[in-house]
């Protein structure tokens, strides 16, 4: 097996596999929060199976991802990773949901899965619980502008308990209490939160990129939809960064995350349907920019200071930069389309960055993002580019992503331009295409 080769077995009982060529891992080398997801799930009605062995497979893929080091890759990146996993239904995971099930992980991560499944997965117990939380809606809440705008707004809906599905970072779970407490405040129903965590135990070297997170985090909502009879799992990103073109050749594929790329939620709802499932993942922001998204947060009745000092967008957050006091880098490319959102909506942006970008030279290295981006706008944009890096599913229209990538860049352009840095396009941009089903 090269360096770059990898084979686990996924079981959630402490057991060990008798296949010498893997490894055994299992849930607990995560830092969990079971009992509070049981307690959100706890239902009168059984529990899908499929929904746990999702989740379960998703635990499994992302342990194994955080496992596998890209360093003895040829390339400095792509793996080959070998997974078994015990799940409760072996029979309805066909060939070709686990067929899609790897073409989501290699979306995810640009590697290599071969993923298969093996009977010994345990049903969760039910606790009995003679009252329990009638959840009527559910949502992925990481705490940054999009997700906060569409909590604020579906918490002034007058409905049923709305469940926000968080992943807790402890260098800025604060961060996250403070939004949703702002959030609260004005709140025309209950609401409910998980914090789960993805802290791996183990002291060992861990592989730093985590693409596989992105499906953690949905397989986490999908189970505690599909236990209260949700049908839909709300997954809020603007356009921009849904779609996440490529500013360079060289950040293809992974290197830009996809997790809520339309072609990533396309596969992961193909496979939910042929799983037997009846919950659809949706992104509501797809077709709005960064400043739209601004814009709706604001109507939504969060003050200018709540979405500048309490959300986070950062690419390198503090988890990644420990010790560290500021919850913005200022260099990434989220934080520089976080920035050109807020100045599209307030005019301003008060958030305390870490570094201000726009004070250094062109060769400094904290400017390599600033300098692609600025590289990326001078370049026109088509339809061949929103579809070269990852194919757009038949069912989705391209034009109006097409629009909404190319609303951003102006939003992207106008902020160069406050900056004192202009845009100058090498050429006219190509007309647009038409779309056909």
């Amino acid at each position: 097996m090269s360096r770059a080769s990898f084979a686990f077995h996924y079981t959630a009982r402490g057991g060990v596999t008798t296949d010498r060529n893997r490894q055994t891992i299992g849930w607990p080398l995560l830092k969990h929060a079971d009992e509070r997801l049981q307690t959100l799930a706890e239902v009168p009605q059984d529990r899908p199976d499929w929904a746990q062995d999702l989740l379960q497979i998703a635990r499994a893929v992302y342990l194994a991802d955080k496992l596998s080091l890209r360093k003895g890759a040829v390339d400095g990146w792509t793996r080959r990773i070998d997974l078994s996993v015990e799940v409760i239904t072996p029979s309805v995971w066909s060939p070709p949901t686990l067929r899609l099930l790897s073409r989501i992980a290699e979306t995810l991560s640009a590697d290599r899965w071969t993923i298969t499944v093996l009977s010994g997965g345990q049903r969760w117990p039910q606790q009995g619980r003679t009252t329990y939380a009638d959840i009527e809606e559910v949502a992925l809440f990481s705490g940054g502008l999009d997700s906060t705008a569409w909590a604020a707004e579906r918490a002034k809906v007058a409905a049923g308990p709305l469940l926000l599905v968080s992943y807790f970072e402890p260098q800025w779970g604060s961060q996250q209490d403070r939004t949703l407490t702002a959030i609260q405040s004005a709140a025309c129903r209950d609401i409910e939160q998980l914090k789960a965590s993805q802290q791996v135990r183990l002291t060992r070297s861990l592989e730093k990129s985590a693409r596989t997170r992105g499906l953690l985090y949905l397989a986490t909502a999908i189970y505690l939809a599909a236990a209260h009879g949700v049908p839909q799992v709300i997954v809020p990103e603007n356009g921009q960064l849904a779609v996440n073109p490529p500013l360079t050749p060289a950040r293809a594929a992974a290197c830009s995350t996809k997790s809520v790329h339309p072609g990533t939620l396309h596969l992961l709802n193909s496979l939910i349907d042929g799983l037997g499932g009846e919950v659809a993942v949706v992104n509501p922001y797809l077709h709005l920019t960064k400043g739209d998204v601004c814009r709706q947060a604001l109507d939504a009745g969060l003050a200018p200071a709540t979405l500048t000092h309490a959300t986070i967008s950062c690419g390198r957050p503090p988890r990644d930069r420990p010790g560290a006091e500021h919850y913005h880098c200022g260099t990434c490319y989220p934080c520089l389309v976080r920035h050109s959102g807020l100045l599209t909506a307030l005019g301003t942006d008060s958030t305390p960055y870490k570094t201000d970008v726009w004070a250094l030279d062109d060769g400094r290295d904290p400017t390599v993002d600033r300098r692609a981006l600025q590289r990326w706008l001078c370049q026109p944009f088509s339809v061949r580019d929103l579809t070269t890096d990852t194919p757009l599913p038949d069912t989705v229209d391209p034009d109006p992503l097409l629009r909404v990538v190319e609303r951003g860049r102006t939003e992207l352009v106008q902020m160069f331009t406050r900056h004192g840095r202009r845009i100058t396009p090498t050429e006219t941009p190509p007309r647009r295409l038409a779309w056909a089903s």
